[in-house]
């Protein structure tokens, strides 16, 4: 019997000039897996890392397909798994631990030494098909449109770091540095729950991000113009650089918070003091569990029209153009449709 070969996005090796469209042998699902028909897959950053090769992302096992923000229909399922998921509408749960060691056993299992991220660890969703474990599945609305249920992920990403922040007091404002997906939407649940919140961003974010934001109804202003009002009572960092990093410990108000969600390039340098003097909580926060994905896909499912604002839909067959649109910021968030 003929094996059936369809595109996908494949990181082949160590650098940019390895990775492209190829197609591949679509996989059945083995024992505890189902078998999903990607409707859409979104890139993020973590895509690009992996594709250009930078540094940090010398354990991506090549070659692997790349995606993890992927959304579809359960059509097959291997030994073991539940016959009741055949047909649901589901995104995986994108890092995973082993569930069985003591970080695992306090529920995080998103920050496990051994955990495995889909499209990274192994294939992803860049693809027509993907084969997931059945643990990692989350259900989602059966009837939102594509494009805004791949947003499921990164949005579980800023449930986690809004949840860190607690319980805000009656009329505490909030600051949010770097307009990518994670930080907009950030932004986007914080003044949906009527907190007073602003996103800043530089000058590459004015044209694109921080025009995506306003039409989300989002304040958003250039931080690097100055145009933020100060002090705030908590900060979440979602730029990555060390300039917005220092901003945050140099502007919340003594006894505030600062959650640190973006990844860094380089190691930032900030105002240690400040943070020890005024006693400022700094808490970095990873990845996402269940209950954020649950949360984020029950916020999409609301949220009309959000996709029309954020995402921006490439063939799958255009994948390296989607990859260096998102690597520009030309775009909010790319997404591949097979």
């Amino acid at each position: 019997m003929s094996e059936t070969t369809l595109p996908a996005l494949v990181k082949a090796g160590p650098d940019r000039t390895t990775t492209s469209v190829v197609d591949v042998v679509v996989r059945a699902p083995a024992a505890g897996e189902v078998q999903i028909r990607v409707e859409a897959c979104g890139l993020c950053g973590s895509d690009v890392h992996a594709w250009r090769g930078d540094d940090g992302y010398d354990w991506v096992r090549t070659p692997v397909v790349l995606g993890h923000e992927l959304v579809g229909e359960v059509v097959a399922m291997g030994e073991g798994v539940d016959t009741s998921w055949i047909g649901r509408r589901v995104v995986p749960i994108a890092i995973d631990g082993c569930h069985d060691c003591a970080t695992c056993a306090t529920g995080l299992t998103q920050i496990c030494s051994d955990r495995l991220v889909l499209g990274l660890s192994f294939d992803g969703g860049c693809a027509a098909y993907a084969s997931v474990p059945v643990g990692r599945l989350v259900e989602v609305d059966a009837d939102a449109p594509a494009l805004r249920m791949t947003l499921t992920e990164p949005m579980s990403v800023a449930v986690r770091a809004v949840r860190h922040l607690g319980e805000l007091p009656p009329g505490a404002r909030v600051a949010v540095s770097g307009p990518g997906p994670i930080g907009m939407f950030s932004a986007w649940l914080l003044a949906r729950a009527g907190v007073d919140v602003v996103l800043t961003g530089t000058e590459r974010d004015e044209a694109t991000r921080l025009a995506a934001a306003r039409r989300l109804g989002i304040t958003a202003v250039r931080g690097d113009l100055g145009e933020l009002s100060t002090p705030v009572d908590a900060w979440i960092e979602a730029s990555g650089s060390s300039a917005g990093l220092a901003q945050a410990v140099g502007s919340v108000v003594p006894g505030g918070t600062v959650i640190v969600v973006a990844l860094f390039a380089r190691e930032p340098v900030f105002p240690v003091n400040t943070l020890v003097r005024g006693e400022i909580k700094l808490l970095g926060t990873y990845g996402s569990l269940r209950e954020d994905f649950v949360e984020a896909a029950a916020a999409l499912a609301s949220a009309e029209g959000f996709e029309d604002i954020v995402s921006t839909a490439f063939p799958l067959t255009q994948a390296i153009d989607a990859l260096e649109a998102t690597a520009a910021g030309e775009v909010v968030k790319a997404v591949l449709v097979p």
